[in-house]
């Protein structure tokens, strides 16, 4: 298992598949990328297009050499739609490279496009130019997909206009008769837990049981975590968290469709530091670290400084080096920057701090015992 920072460096992410199913050295690739060195890429890359061209493509588009993904699939006789959107699709990590979306779209007019192609599409003015900007799209395409339609939707929510969202929902459904997917109601789901009340995200879950049919999965039960947290009922959002541990423990199946990510773990280990239950905090945030699956960046010093505060130092200290250990190659950039406040010497060893870490790795402490039990001693009390 693989493991990169995205773009922005402000999330870590994990590539859970295997290397048998991903035949192609992404960071090998990344690291010549950041050396300049093309021809070794070239070289690298050359023996894997006959058989997986996809896999190549993207790779390259994914560490930004999408001119050099553009070129190979412009020497492939035969074009598909699942070869053009495995160059277009990693762009949309960044803006700037968003902004080139179209422009290769329109360099390759032999490969066919699909219902993803235009999602993609829209995704990309979304991001650059907003979210009116892709609506033209949706006439263009008869039928209009779902997969537009959700896009467009996802880009007026955050863009803070969720009456245009609410009236494309509604054209989706009631004008074109389209049936919402999970996805399509998770974007609500995104937003309410963001913007809305905890029994408006219950409802939307609701009606993706009983009114559509379909079944919640992880990014379901974030908004849930999400929205609990935010209203301050943590202990709540602890009871939907550990169901979707234990759903792993039981299944055996770190690739469910409901099992934790980096933003259950976010959303989790978020609430428990607003309601400064730091060892709990800490607990979760270990979880998800032995899942290689770690918390957004502004998160992760939230927790530190938090610890820091409430005089658990040695525990600050803990966090930051375990991540400096366990992804040395990607601990750079803004994540530095927890060193100095973990109270750290940027890029020393800290020998102590190393043993330190590695006797306690997240044993839960009588601390976080302590926590969990303080709002049930609270509500006896009352």
């Amino acid at each position: 298992m693989a493991a990169f920072f995205c773009a922005s460096g402000r999330r870590l992410f994990s590539t859970a598949a295997a290397v048998s199913e991903y035949p192609v050295p992404i960071a090998r690739i990344r690291n010549l990328a950041r050396a300049g060195r093309l021809t070794d890429i070239d070289a690298t890359v050359a023996p894997l297009i006959p058989a997986h061209p996809k896999a190549v493509i993207s790779a390259l588009s994914v560490v930004g050499l999408s001119d050099q993904a553009s070129a190979i699939l412009s020497t492939i006789p035969s074009p598909t739609s699942e070869l053009l959107n495995a160059l277009l699709g990693p762009l949309l990590r960044r803006r700037r490279h968003a902004e080139r979306v179209p422009g290769l779209l329109n360099a390759h007019p032999s490969a066919p496009r699909n219902a993803v192609t235009w999602s993609i599409l829209a995704k990309a003015l979304c991001i650059t130019k907003g979210a009116d900007e892709a609506v033209y799209l949706l006439h263009a395409e008869e039928p209009p997909s779902l997969h537009l339609y959700t896009a467009i939707i996802d880009s007026y929510y955050k863009e803070k206009k969720p009456h245009r969202a609410e009236e494309l929902w509604r054209d989706m459904v009631d004008k074109h008769g389209i049936a919402p997917d999970a996805a399509a109601y998770n974007v609500r789901i995104t937003y309410k837990s963001t913007a809305g009340t905890v029994e408006e995200v219950k409802e939307l879950i609701r009606a993706m049981h009983e009114e559509a049919g379909l079944k919640t999965d992880v990014v379901s039960y974030n908004g849930l975590i999400r929205v609990l947290g935010r209203h301050k009922r943590v202990d709540e959002a602890l009871e939907v968290y550990r169901g979707l541990q234990e759903k792993v423990g039981a299944e055996g199946n770190t690739e469910a469709k409901s099992t934790p990510d980096c933003s259950t773990y976010t959303a989790m280990v978020r609430a428990l530091c607003n309601a400064e239950r730091w060892s709990e905090a800490e607990d979760v945030f270990y979880e998800g670290v032995k899942r290689r699956k770690v918390v957004e960046l502004g998160t992760v010093r939230k927790l530190v400084v938090g610890l820091n505060k409430a005089g658990k130092g040695r525990a600050a200290r803990r966090v930051v080096v375990g991540l400096r250990k366990k992804f040395p190659d990607h601990f750079n950039g803004p994540w530095k920057e927890l060193e100095k406040d973990a109270g750290l010497t940027p890029g020393a060893s800290n020998e102590e701090e190393d043993a330190e870490e590695d006797e306690q790795q997240p044993a839960k402490t009588a601390a976080a015992e302590e926590d969990q039990q303080q709002p049930a001693k609270t509500a006896a009390t009352a």
